[in-house]
């Protein structure tokens, strides 16, 4: 049962009740409630022996809700146990495999000549006693050269008792202050979401915005190493939740647009974490050996970190750590203070010390404050001297092969404004200053309004400086959208820029099913050039599809398939999921009945021809809600409970079993043996004399679960009474709502 102390959430926790229906009270259930625990109670109760917890707690309340399956207590706030540790009730354990998939496959085909992009990223491991282990690969494929990557194998685990999170093998370096590299060795850290039980997951915060001039691959790099790709229509875009190697480290954004040109900016580290001051401080400690990746011959250093977060106040945190590696040292410290409930400032200050550059200094500070109602502003400042080097540095004394060189200095302003009569609006304005290349800017507004139900966006932005090749000067992009019902849209579009000048062009959008849509666009140049573009987006149960294709103005077409999912493997077999499996997640069972829809956390699932399924994500150290979707039930199917809940401490495989089973609805006409149907209201009774129902119109009496041989009697008007003896072996359609049997009742 799900428990509740004075609104609070406690976990899952066994109860027992008396034969009245009464809560009993027991040790465990005080201690997973945080109350003080009376002397001499049992450690589980009975309901023989019960001691009801309105007799037990003086002063308390209880209320039950069997169909949430919650207990929920009011308490005088002095039975609580101060400074109560972190309620351990989490569900926890169990053993299972997995295979997630990532596929994408681009080509094109412009001038008699072809070319083909394949990118497959998997990730296979298990869960076994709250342990993780998961191994990453990654292989490209582009203009005959292939790469094959591993990015990580590592084994990790959470010890709640500490609330610490210990992970072995290859790992990307986790700390507040240092940027770090892919590495072999160990590292502990908090897991935040015991700390604050409240999940978020390293990198979930970090955002970057983007325009693309046509349908593109995005490519993130982050020290070199792909982190994320993907495929984004004309017009802006926002990539949200990347998988970041680390909050210190700069993104390298690549745009490869549909007719070959490559586009490339930057997103400084300073930008990647919000700026606030709450939860739990932190610490981290790491050892290891660098890890190299196929194209990188340098040698690897052995280092280790370590870094500690004090709250001096509730508004303040500061972070201290050092580093050291072969012929590398660094120490840092940061600031973090809250200047209002919604304003807050950081400061980093990072030294580092190499035999052939001497030292060196890098200084970051931002600053996120609200000015007023609907209006913020955020500031990003960093500089650096050249002697500064990190550990990703070491051994790599050319940087010009560094996008922007080495950048001494990178600072930007962002101000947005939400306002219900005018619309939102925000500004950006960044600037990279290096030393070996010439200064670059960007400088972007966006504005958004609804007009009823009519949706208008401007998007402006413009480079400065920088290499003037593939520079777009100021750009433009406008759309305008309209719905057309709940589930189309239209829209038209226009966009221009100094490359390739003006372009306009209309997409029609349209949501299928919850499992199926698509979208048309088409696009023309100011010279009467015109582009076609189409993609489906499927969710065909077991997996997830993306297709698309093409055609540009100068007659150049390209398509791409993207598949996605997952496997678990267990001691029943395989289980496929249209979602990667992260690192806690549930086994779902429906009886043996297949196609059966349940909504997960991640997303719609279903059952597959075993009656089993796959709950890819579970939010660690929370509830999560699994609930059976009714309508995929067949007719013939009853349900018991339809939904559960389950709260999984990290790593763990909960286990979620549905009990369904068969009903035979059975409609009968009943007749006599003279043809008059059977009345109306007569009562109708099984062969052993057990009442089971009435006649519920003339002729009609309705079995909500009736056996293969049917023995009934009916009693009539004037004490008559008739037996109806029925064999209805044959099993009725699982699409009907019930069977229909026409009886005859003889008279007895």
């Amino acid at each position: 049962m799900a428990l509740l102390v004075n609104g609070a959430p406690m976990g899952q926790v066994p109860a027992t009740f008396d034969d009245d229906g009464q809560l009993c009270l027991d040790s465990t259930l005080l201690e997973h409630a945080a109350i003080k625990v009376p002397a001499e109670l049992p450690e589980s109760a009975d309901s023989v022996g019960c001691l009801r917890a309105i007799d037990g707690l003086a002063g308390a309340q209880v209320r039950l809700d069997p169909g949430q399956q919650k207990i929920m207590l009011l308490v005088p706030t002095d039975t609580l146990i101060d400074s109560a540790p972190v309620q351990r009730s989490w569900t926890k354990g169990g053993l299972a495999g997995l295979l997630n998939y990532d596929a994408l496959i681009v080509g094109s085909s412009a001038q008699g000549q072809s070319s083909q992009y394949r990118n497959l990223g998997t990730e296979w491991g298990f869960n076994a006693g709250d342990w993780v282990v998961r191994s990453r690969q990654s292989y490209t494929s582009f203009q005959n050269e292939e790469r094959l990557e591993t990015l990580y194998t590592q084994a990790s685990r959470t010890w709640e008792r500490y609330q610490a999170n210990v992970q072995l093998g290859q790992l990307n370096l986790r700390t507040s202050l240092f940027a770090g590299e892919a590495f072999t060795g160990f590292q502990i850290h908090p897991d935040t979401a015991l700390a604050r039980l409240g999940g978020n997951d390293f990198g979930s915060a970090s955002a970057v915005d983007g325009v693309a001039y046509s349908p593109s691959r995005i490519e993130v790099r982050q020290s070199g190493v792909v982190v994320y790709t993907t495929l984004v229509p004309a017009g802006p875009f926002t990539l949200r939740d990347l998988p970041l190697l680390s909050h210190q480290l700069d993104l390298d954004i690549n745009v490869h647009e549909e007719n070959g040109e490559q586009r490339q900016f930057r997103v400084p580290a300073a930008s990647l974490r919000p700026v606030s001051v709450g939860g739990m401080p932190g610490y981290g400690f790491a050892a290891g050996k660098v890890r190299r990746f196929a194209s990188d011959d340098r040698q690897a250093p052995s280092f280790f970190v370590a870094t500690q977060d004090w709250q001096w106040w509730p508004q303040t945190l500061f972070s201290l750590g050092v580093m050291g590696a072969e012929h590398y040292q660094s120490l840092g410290w940061g600031v973090q203070q809250a200047l209002a409930p919604s304003s807050a400032v950081r400061l980093q200050h990072l030294m580092s010390y190499t035999p052939r550059s001497g030292q060196g200094a890098q200084l970051q500070a931002a600053l996120s404050a609200r000015l007023g109602a609907g209006l913020s502003a955020s500031l990003t400042a960093s500089q650096q001297n050249t002697g500064f080097r990190t550990l990703a540095d070491m051994g790599r004394d050319d940087f010009s092969d560094v996008p922007y060189g080495r950048a001494n200095r990178q600072w930007g302003i962002s101000l947005s404004r939400d306002d219900p009569m005018w619309g939102a609006v925000n500004g950006t304005l960044s600037r990279y200053i290096s030393v070996e290349r010439a200064a670059r800017s960007r400088f972007g507004i966006a504005w958004s309004r609804l007009f009823d139900r009519t949706h208008l966006s401007l998007d402006l932005q413009r480079e400065y400086g920088g290499d003037t090749a593939n520079r777009r000067g100021t750009s433009v992009y406008a759309t305008l959208s309209l719905p057309l019902g709940r589930q189309r849209s239209v829209s038209a579009f226009s966009r221009h820029d100094d490359l390739l000048g003006l372009r306009t062009g209309a997409r029609y959008r349209e949501q299928i099913s919850e499992t199926l849509g698509y979208s048309i666009a088409a696009e023309r140049r100011d010279n009467g050039q015109t582009g076609i573009n189409g993609r489906l987006s499927a969710l065909p149960r077991y997996t997830s599809v993306d297709v698309g294709y093409s055609r540009s103005y100068a007659g150049a077409t390209s398509h791409d398939l993207a598949l996605r999912g997952g496997v678990a493997v267990h001691e029943d077999g395989l289980t496929p999921s249209p979602y990667p499996l992260r690192d806690t997640f549930a086994l779902l069972s429906a009886g043996d009945v297949g196609g059966v829809k349940l909504s997960t956390p991640q997303g719609p699932v279903w059952t597959d021809g075993a009656g089993r399924a796959v709950a890819a994500s579970l939010p660690a150290y929370q509830t999560s809600r699994i609930e059976i979707d009714t309508i995929s039930l067949p007719r013939n199917v009853e349900l018991q409970n339809g939904f559960q809940e389950v709260e999984a401490g990290r790593g763990a495989v909960a286990r979620l079993n549905f009990n369904l089973s068969t009903a035979r609805r059975l409609m009968l006409q009943v007749r006599t043996v003279d043809g008059a149907w059977a009345e109306k209201g007569a009562s109708v009774y099984d062969d052993q004399g057990q009442y089971l129902t009435s006649v519920v119109d003339t002729g009609l009496v309705y079995l909500a679960d009736a056996p293969s041989e049917v023995r009934l009697q009916l009693m009539l008007s004037q004490g008559r009474r008739c037996r109806v003896e029925l064999n209805s072996s044959e099993p009725p359609a699982s699409t009907a709502l019930y069977e229909t049997a026409e009886a005859l009742c003889r008279m007895i």
